[in-house]
């Protein structure tokens, strides 16, 4: 019976050990030994990552400091960046449940990729959890900071990279899509496929050839992405915005592949189709010819050739 009762015993302790280190591990595995993640949002389905930079957290009677380069100058991945338009509403969220850690955006700011020196500060609204930037007019590579209190636990700063309106050009694929005629509708559709958008919030669906009479051309139609709905930016001629830079250029591209066209023109609406092309809808309209184009630049034949141009 003694021995039962001993085995019984220590069973129970090696039971009781068990329990207890699952409980610690458990513990150990809740505590948040630095600040969360801040995700970045501009729909459903484009989700990235800001990437931590200067932080303080407390936990457990400890005190962590990291300190860290300026958020500028962030070494930053394709996790950590994010192409978007001007208009476009950036959310950025820290991955907390707020009962539990609460926290107060302090301050949100931008500068040029590499230059810390132009950090602007920006002003930004609270929607639900997030702190909601309307990305300003311009184009190039920027970096978004945020600094997030999380009151007795510490402080962070993240940064975000940032892709606005930036344009780059496949000039090899491009290249081997020239056609002698407006009529090859698979050539000159795979051509206007192969060109960047006029800005990230744009999207293509649809083009139209005149191919009767002279003079021949090819019409691009644009729309905006669901969200920017109301909020696509139009192309300016006075003074020249970047999405009339970027529809002259890719009507040079066309013109210099497509070896009988006079003429592109591109429209732009403010509303998503609803699956047809009904061309009365669109509201916008920018026109290029052969003419003025050659006019201003020369010969369009090897327009591609021009690194002053055309990045290669």
């Amino acid at each position: 019976m003694r021995g039962n009762r001993r085995g019984i015993v220590y069973m129970a302790l090696i039971v009781a050990v068990l329990g207890g280190i699952y409980l610690y591990t458990e513990l150990q595995s809740q505590i948040m030994t630095k600040p969360p993640e801040l995700k970045a949002f501009l729909s459903d389905e484009i989700q990235k990552e800001a990437q931590m930079g200067t932080y303080e957290w407390r936990f457990l009677g400890r005190s962590v400091i990291a300190d860290s380069d300026h958020p500028a100058n962030f070494p930053y991945t394709e996790e950590s960046r994010i192409a978007a338009s001007s208009g476009q509403r950036l959310y950025l969220t820290p991955l907390v449940q707020s009962e539990k850690v609460p926290y107060e955006i302090i301050s949100a700011a931008v500068s040029e990729k590499g230059k810390p020196e132009t950090e602007v500060k920006l002003d930004f609204t609270i929607n639900g959890d997030a702190a909601v930037i309307s990305i300003p007019e311009g184009s190039g590579t920027f970096v978004y900071s945020l600094q997030v209190d999380y009151r007795e636990k510490g402080d962070a700063v993240y940064g975000l990279e940032v892709l606005v309106d930036v344009v780059e050009y496949d000039v090899e694929k491009l290249r081997t899509l020239k056609t002698p005629y407006v009529g090859n509708a698979s050539k000159v559709s795979e051509a206007v496929s192969a060109l960047p958008l006029p800005g990230s919030g744009y999207v293509q669906r649809y083009i139209s050839l005149e191919t009767e009479i002279e003079p021949y051309g090819i019409t691009v139609y644009y729309e905006p992405k669901e969200e920017l709905t109301n909020l696509l930016q139009y192309p300016e001629a006075e003074p020249v915005n970047e999405i009339h830079r970027v529809m002259e250029k890719n009507a040079l591209v066309l013109l210099s592949l497509v070896e009988n066209a006079d003429k592109i023109t591109f429209k732009v609406k403010n509303e998503p189709s609803e699956g047809m092309l009904e061309k009365s809808s669109y509201d916008g309209s920018l026109k290029f010819t052969r003419e003025e184009l050659t006019e201003k630049y020369g010969p369009l034949d090897h327009i591609l050739s021009r690194e002053d141009l055309f990045r290669h």
